[in-house]
């Protein structure tokens, strides 16, 4: 049976959407009434938001369009329009966007109801505005590149979605302002233009106003926070893999970008990888022969920057970046030390100082088992695993099984078939070493994720990998290692 965290992290887009649905659909009405009250309250006392309007009716307003109080509002309201309809398009915002519009839908008419924006709008005299309030929205968030994209182009509009952040935010933190701090307001004894000597400021201390004070302010809260989150597109975390000598480090991480590299060709996404140079000239040496594994291990003055970005998630999409420093498995006996601060820096070499640096900054420690190791009844070389879980505040673990395909043929099956019950039978095998067993036990009972190359043996016995008909090398387990990552972001 299923536990609980498991349907969750299985299920958690689904789960999201629902949040926020429900999340948009209880601050909606609020806010709508908070929108009403503010403007109520600064067109009684002359705030901060009607001289806003006043600057512009008088103005740009003024200059292109009739300097109503109803054209600034119609304006504004085509800007966010416009701003919104790009972040529709975007492929990665399309259900934030729709989440966004039914919140504005309800929030009209919550407002209507308040007698505000749609029955003082008339579209026949603001309809200029609204047009053109529009067209800067798209100009602003970038809808040029819809006219000139290219076949190498993406479409992310991320200037599109920080704006309207920005502008759903600072609403509603000036109707907050306006409805609950008093401050000395002004008034203005004829409609004149900017002569701000006519500007009369009434004598009046500042205090705060608590009536409802907590339930408006929770209610911002929960809608800027909610937003927010609609305009991410990265992950905010690192990852960061450690391994013994040998263990298969540098081809784990080209499995995992050949793996993302065919979920693009297969999806809709078109997000490039951006893989870093070094990456690349592997994956290049890989694929030069094809019957050797030439992919070596890292050598101890060498120091390889590895890092590719993938898109994870099909409701949500984001951008999670995986980025590693390949490193000789000889620095993991010492890095423990290293982070824990008892090794002086006048030792530590350059290489020693960026990886306790990086165990240091890492969300997610990726720790490599060898099943190689195991099968062969060799030394793990994993003690210090434990010293690092000590001696670090990272709260992620994920542990990879490497070579995996040396206890594929123990199980018997199709592992890409029936990759549950292989990664189930995986680590039921490995847990049966003591020191695995109670790595496992010290990350709160993490799983290990099986990983590896489809290989065959040659004529001297060795295993070299398997190719598929366009000479590419065949990998196994690493879709779901990636959507594991995505999990944890």
């Amino acid at each position: 049976m299923i536990g609980i965290s498991t349907y969750v992290r299985q299920n958690r887009e689904k789960l999201t959407l629902v949040g926020y649905l429900v999340a948009m659909a209880v601050v909606a009405w609020p806010l709508a009434e908070l929108f009403a009250e503010a403007w109520e309250v600064t067109q009684e006392d002359g705030g901060v938001a009607n001289i806003t309007i006043r600057l512009l009716r008088y103005g740009l307003f003024a200059t292109i369009l009739n300097d109503s109080h109803q054209t600034v509002v119609a304006a504004v309201f085509g800007l966010y329009l416009g701003l919104l309809a790009l972040m529709t398009v975007d492929p990665k915002k399309r259900w934030q966007a729709f989440l966004l519009w039914l919140g504005t839908g309800a929030g009209l008419v919550g407002l209507q109801v308040q007698g505000l924006v749609l029955p003082q709008l008339s579209l026949l005299e603001q309809g200029p505005a609204l047009v053109l309030g529009l067209g800067v929205g798209l100009a602003l968030g970038g809808g040029r590149r819809l006219v000139e994209l290219r076949d190498t182009d993406f479409l992310e509009f991320r200037r599109a979605s920080r704006l309207l952040f920005w502008l759903l935010a600072g609403f509603v933190l000036v109707a907050l302002f306006e409805v609950h701090v008093q401050y000395p307001g002004y008034r203005v004894p004829s409609d004149a233009a900017l002569a701000l000597d006519q500007y009369e400021v009434l004598d009046r201390s500042v205090a705060i106003n608590g009536d409802g004070l907590l339930l408006n302010v929770a209610v911002a809260g929960v809608f800027v926070a909610t937003i927010r989150r609609f305009v991410t597109y990265d992950a905010d975390a690192e990852f960061f893999i450690l391994g013994p000598r040998a263990s298969g480090k540098s081809l784990f991480l080209i499995g995992a970008y050949l793996k993302a590299l065919e979920r693009v060709r297969q999806s809709s996404h078109d997000t490039p990888l951006e893989p870093s140079q070094d990456l690349m000239e592997m994956l290049e040496v890989l694929d030069r022969e094809e019957t050797e594994w030439l992919v070596e291990a890292t050598g101890r003055a060498q120091v390889n920057y590895l890092s590719f970005q993938y898109v994870y998630g099909s409701v949500f999409p984001i951008n999670v970046r995986l980025s590693a420093i390949d490193y000789a498995g000889e620095y993991l006996s010492v890095l423990p030390d290293a982070v824990s601060g008892s090794m002086p820096e006048a030792e530590q070499d350059e290489t020693i100082g960026r990886l306790s640096t990086g165990v240091r900054e890492a969300d997610t420690l990726i720790f490599v088992i060898d099943v190689e190791r195991f099968v062969n009844d060799e030394p793990l070389e994993i003690a210090e695993y434990f010293s690092i879980l000590k001696t670090t505040e990272t709260t992620d673990v994920l542990l990879v099984a490497t070579k995996a395909d040396i206890l594929a043929e123990e199980f018997g099956k199709e592992p890409h078939v029936n990759m549950d019950e292989f990664t189930d039978f995986v680590n039921g095998r490995l847990r049966q070493n003591e020191n695995i067993d109670a790595l496992v036990t010290e990350t709160a009972g993490s799983e290990i994720h099986p990983v590896y190359y489809q290989t065959q043996k040659n004529e001297n016995g060795n295993r070299v990998p398997v190719r598929d008909s366009t000479g590419t090398v065949v990998t196994v387990g690493y879709d779901r290692f990636l959507d594991r990552m995505g999990e944890t972001v």
